[in-house]
């Protein structure tokens, strides 16, 4: 690759949950579900196969770790006022605490709302 120039992959999965938000004065503060988007996007430097991480990696991760704490949850049990951005800096922390070199992670709750947690 040639200097300066930056990769990075995403890898998409969809997880369903439901959710309050106590405090909300809408609808939100009943108990609803969401179709949930997750975008995790992995920057770095590529190894010797030309890749930054590999996907089968990151996907038995997703499923051994992410959908086994949040598909079909009530998020409440999971963490306290789940909100998109809150969900989103959760999913980022479990991953960051891993080797997966991730930069992004981008939830998205409904087809036109979305949170963005990322490296600083």
């Amino acid at each position: 690759m040639s200097e300066g120039i930056v990769s990075t992959i995403t890898y998409e999965f969809e997880f369903q949950a439901a959710h309050q938000l106590h405090w909300h004065q809408g609808p939100c503060r009943s108990m609803h579900g969401h179709s949930y988007r997750c975008e995790l996007t992995f920057g770095g430097d590529l190894d010797a196969n030309g890749v930054i991480v590999d996907f089968d990696v990151v996907a038995v991760f997703v499923e051994s770790t992410l959908m086994a704490c949040l598909d079909h949850t009530y998020l409440n049990d999971v963490l306290d006022n789940p909100t998109a951005e809150r969900i989103a800096a959760f999913i980022f922390t479990l991953v960051a605490d891993t080797p997966l070199p991730v930069e992004a992670v981008r939830l998205w709750e409904t087809r036109t709302s979305s949170a963005l947690v990322r490296r600083a």
